[in-house]
């Protein structure tokens, strides 16, 4: 299950005049919650995939990979961050001024689990080619929520294409939930040393062995349905690949 507006109101206790900031959202706007500033480095109406029009009260044009936020110290009650810091060449600035900007908030990424188990095959994913990949192929980190610690792991791809990495199901939870009051605190894994990397996702797979479904991917043939469903889509050229491919 995927985390609802809903949900988010009730476990940050979002209250009518509460002062809401979203970061990176114009993709995925929230519909139920009233933000009063979304942030982010495109409007919602230019945003590549899942054009709108925007939601929130206001909107602040802002590269959060490297910007400093042109806001005041705690000006927010509360701040969202969902399904953007994975994507990031680096999420630190921008974990920093959240925690500079909001008196508490909340991050959503893919859990890790979700996020290293391979995709089905599809022909016409410019992002990644016929070829199955581990999770989203945009996505540059792993994100752990150990307590009230938030633990950032780097996502290699070379390791998780290894045959001790190739997770072809996972049955947990499909998203990580981290909720933050006053200041996000964060431990980042030391990815120069490619041996710790590999015992870390080793440690991960032990813990979770019972979640976790193993096989050859590289050579495992993907389901007779989404391989019929693959062949057809891309034989009536249907999909966001081609509405966005460059001529």
């Amino acid at each position: 299950m995927l985390l609802t507006d809903r949900e988010i109101i009730e476990r940050l206790n979002i209250k009518p005049g509460d002062r809401v900031l979203d970061i990176g959202g114009s993709m995925m706007q929230h519909q139920l919650i009233k933000v009063d500033t979304l942030a982010d480095l495109i409007r919602p109406e230019d945003a590549p995939y899942g054009a709108s029009k925007l939601v929130a009260k206001h909107f602040v044009k802002v590269d959060i990979t490297r910007d400093k936020f042109p806001f005041k110290d705690k000006e927010f009650d509360v701040c969202l961050c969902t399904h953007t810091l994975e994507d990031l060449p680096t999420p630190f600035p921008a974990i920093a001024e959240m925690s500079r900007v909001s008196k508490r908030g909340l991050i959503v990424t893919p859990s890790m689990g979700e996020d290293m188990k391979f995709s089905s095959i599809d022909f016409i994913d410019w992002g990644s080619g016929a070829r199955r990949m581990p999770g989203q192929a945009h996505h540059k980190w792993f994100f752990i929520n150990e307590g009230k610690v938030l633990k950032i792991i780097p996502k290699n791809y070379p390791v998780l294409y290894t045959s001790e990495f190739t997770i072809t199901d996972w049955a947990g939870e499909r998203e990580m939930v981290y909720i933050w009051e006053g200041k996000i605190a964060y431990k980042e894994f030391p990815g120069l040393n490619i041996h710790n990397l590999i015992n870390e996702y080793k440690k991960f797979i032990g813990i979770n062995k019972s979640l976790v479904k193993r096989g050859n991917v590289i050579f495992y043939l993907d389901s007779p349905y989404n391989l019929v469903k693959a062949w057809v889509k891309k034989l009536l050229r249907r999909g966001n690949g081609y509405k966005y491919r460059k001529k």
